[in-house]
């Protein structure tokens, strides 16, 4: 059965990888987008990572590996309301409860029956303004506009809040974007820059190995964007 479910998603995938291809438009010298014909294909594509993964091993593992990262931040959890970008099955949202927090993850498709996760997308965030006091993600390179979700972040995240963003390395470092990608960077720091331009101070960064090596960045909203 799983060896049966196993040809099922990679089919599923060489389907999708005939469809959507491998184009990519640069915007600017620091990043590049996954070419799609419109916000819609986008979506589609976005949406069937669920069926061409299994992430069982993963959900266990990373869930232990995120709760002892967050463990080590010098914030107490219990009771801070979170949101989780783009979290798929819900592992994040797990190690957010873990530590005492109310958590909850949004996704395009979070799959039947998901107590963690429910639809959303982080183009548009569903919450009300100031909700929030952190927001995690892991899949900004899953993104299709990265200047309108820091406007979304900004939106949800209280004046004192903490935006935790985790990310691979870039081009530079000799990291290229896999199949479901749709957004990726020159390298890290012009990612960071983004997110300064757009309204935040980086108040943290640290590296870590999984589920890839790369950077935990922690942001606060500068004072400027500050209600």
């Amino acid at each position: 059965m799983r060896a049966l479910d196993r040809l099922k998603r990679s089919l599923r995938k060489r389907a999708l990888f005939r469809k959507f291809g491998e184009h990519w438009d640069a915007e600017g010298d620091a990043f590049e987008r996954r070419s799609y014909k419109s916000y819609e294909a986008y979506l589609e594509h976005q949406k069937a990572k669920l069926e061409t993964h299994e992430f069982g091993k993963y959900d266990t593992e990373f869930r232990n590996a995120l709760r002892e990262r967050l463990s080590a931040l010098q914030i107490d959890w219990h009771g801070r309301n979170v949101l989780c970008l783009a979290a798929r099955i819900g592992t994040e949202v797990k190690a957010f409860l873990d530590l005492g927090a109310t958590a909850i993850g949004i996704d395009l498709n979070p799959g039947p029956d998901n107590p963690y996760v429910v639809h959303g997308d982080f183009h548009d965030l569903q919450f009300a303004p100031e909700s929030m006091d952190v927001v995690y993600t892991n899949s900004l390179d899953h993104a299709f506009d990265i200047g309108r979700i820091a406007k979304e972040v900004l939106k949800v995240l209280k004046a004192t809040g903490v935006f935790i963003v985790e990310a691979a390395p870039g081009r530079d470092q000799g990291v290229n974007p896999g199949f479901f990608e749709s957004f990726f960077w020159k390298n890290l720091d012009e990612l960071v820059r983004a997110f300064e331009n757009a309204g935040f101070t980086v108040t943290g960064r640290a590296a870590i190995t999984y589920p890839w090596p790369g950077e935990q960045i922690c942001f606060q909203r500068s004072p400027s964007s500050r209600s």
